[in-house]
């Protein structure tokens, strides 16, 4: 009877789960926000054309390929790759729970798709929900007692998120605790596999510790304190959730002996990451930024142990009380991420930023102009989708930098240089003075947003630009 009462409620689920993301997937034409969202998606469309994206190891090579056909339909392609990840995250964190015995099974992936940085995350190009699909999967696989096909699984996760090394390094534990040496020995499959792989792209069997993006003592996005995501857990899931979430970690502390290996496995998992990623923004090491919404990859595991804390209400004795609590509880967690508090989900973030509308602006006007340059020459990545530029093409794109304070590329007759306020400025250093030589051809502003539209006409010319006005600036 509970497993068919089980079954129906996934049933119910998965219903309103599609309902909710296809409404808002063709509703909403953000893109994550973010511009990692829009990099990952740019690796995954040209993949094809330049196979060597495949092996890139920033752009993370499971999750390029395992994209690359659906971002062929375009960004919406690859929002749909993750709301499916995101979606078999949900269906590995009900059976797991399920299994535990645990009642309201079904809250699980609720409050997993709740949680504003999954709901958030699921609508982006990012790498997160990939990963907490594969690692959900395979707890669930532990729990199943099929440990090689588990070890098989786990090891290609440092090629979805480099947080993998460290979910290698728990499961290896509990492999040499079961003593299963098969498993553990599995471990490193991932990355014999691509070792090899690489090898016959660039001749460097060892590319896959080489080029880790993140393997420096140091990082240039600064530092915070050792309690900075102890401090952001309630933008991560809500004051309501996270009351249950601190309760379900209290009971798997104080009975962590006791615990099902599966509930040990997850929440070592949980807790080896936050620490991991608290002591990296402390210590200033790894490029570490400090963003909240890395904890997309675990929250999956997050939602059981919230899970944990709310079965805390079934063990109160009069059924009344624990039905009605039950209740107003569940009403309260599910409207608040939906109402106008700070830690609820942001709708806004679903759109296109101001200054992702300012670069649709800017592509709009060049083909409306029908200017047909040489080469683009730009650094926002997000330029690339609108003005429908392979940036891999090193012909048609140069990214705009400056190096040893003159402009790079090297200009040339026909080049359109699209200089931004955020991404010239922040990513390459290209202040609006490297650019005082060239006359400017048109101007865009939105919000805090600015472009800025130069046509080098030839190495030779070189015209002052006009003091920038306030409006946008005609074509004359």
């Amino acid at each position: 009877m509970a497993a068919s009462w089980n079954k129906n409620q996934w049933k119910i689920f998965t219903l309103l789960y599609w309902v909710a993301c296809l409404f808002i997937l063709f509703n909403f034409n953000g893109t994550g926000k973010e511009a990692d969202s829009i990099h990952h998606f740019l690796y995954a469309k040209y993949a094809a054309l330049h196979p060597e994206l495949y092996l890139n190891h920033w752009a993370k090579p499971v999750f390029t390929l395992l994209a690359s056909p659906f971002a062929q339909f375009g960004f919406i392609g690859v929002k749909l790759f993750n709301l499916l990840c995101a979606f078999g995250a949900s269906y590995f964190s009900f059976k797991i729970v399920s299994k535990l015995g645990l009642k309201q099974a079904i809250l699980t992936p609720l409050f997993y798709f709740i949680f504003p940085i999954s709901f958030l995350t699921s609508f982006s190009g990012l790498t997160e929900p990939l990963c907490a699909l594969v690692l959900t999967s395979s707890i669930y696989l532990f729990q199943n007692k099929n440990y090689l096909i588990t070890a098989l699984l786990i090891s290609f996760t440092p090629f979805i998120r480099s947080e993998g090394l460290l979910f290698l390094g728990v499961f290896a534990l509990f492999f040499i605790h079961l003593k299963n040496w098969k498993a553990l020995l599995l471990l490193t499959a991932g990355h014999v596999i691509y070792s090899v792989v690489g090898f016959y792209h660039d001749q460097d069997i060892l590319w896959v510790f080489t080029k880790i993006p993140y393997a420096h003592l140091s990082s240039h996005y600064g530092s915070g304190g050792l309690f900075h995501f102890t401090e952001k857990l309630n933008y991560l899931l809500g004051l309501p959730l996270l009351i249950f979430f601190i309760l379900g970690s209290l009971r798997i502390i104080t009975t962590f002996k006791k615990a099902q290996i599966t509930v040990q496995l997850l929440f070592a998992t949980f807790l080896c990451f936050f620490i991991a990623h608290s002591l990296f923004w402390y210590l200033e090491v790894f490029n570490s930024m400090g963003l909240k919404r890395v904890f997309a990859a675990v929250t999956p595991l997050m939602a059981i142990i919230t899970l944990l804390g709310f079965d805390l209400i079934q063990k109160l004795n009069y059924t009344a009380v624990r039905k009605g609590i039950t209740v107003a509880c569940i009403m309260v967690i599910v409207i608040f991420p939906f109402t106008s508090n700070p830690a609820a989900v942001d709708w806004e973030d679903l759109n296109l930023t101001k200054a992702q509308e300012n670069a649709t602006a800017v592509a709009t006007f060049v083909k409306q102009q029908k200017l047909v340059p040489q080469r683009f020459i730009y650094t926002d990545p997000f330029l690339s989708e609108a003005l429908n530029v392979d940036p891999f093409n090193s012909e048609i794109h140069q990214i705009l930098a400056q190096k040893h304070g003159t402009i790079s590329p090297k200009l040339k007759n026909g080049d359109l240089i699209i200089w931004d306020s955020w991404h010239s400025v922040i990513d390459y250093g290209v202040t609006p003075e490297f650019l005082s030589s060239l006359e400017m051809y048109k101007e865009f502003k939105n919000g805090n947003s600015i472009y800025r539209l130069y046509l080098y006409k030839s190495e030779q010319t070189k015209i002052k630009s006009n003091p920038i006005k306030e409006t946008a600036l005609l074509i004359r």
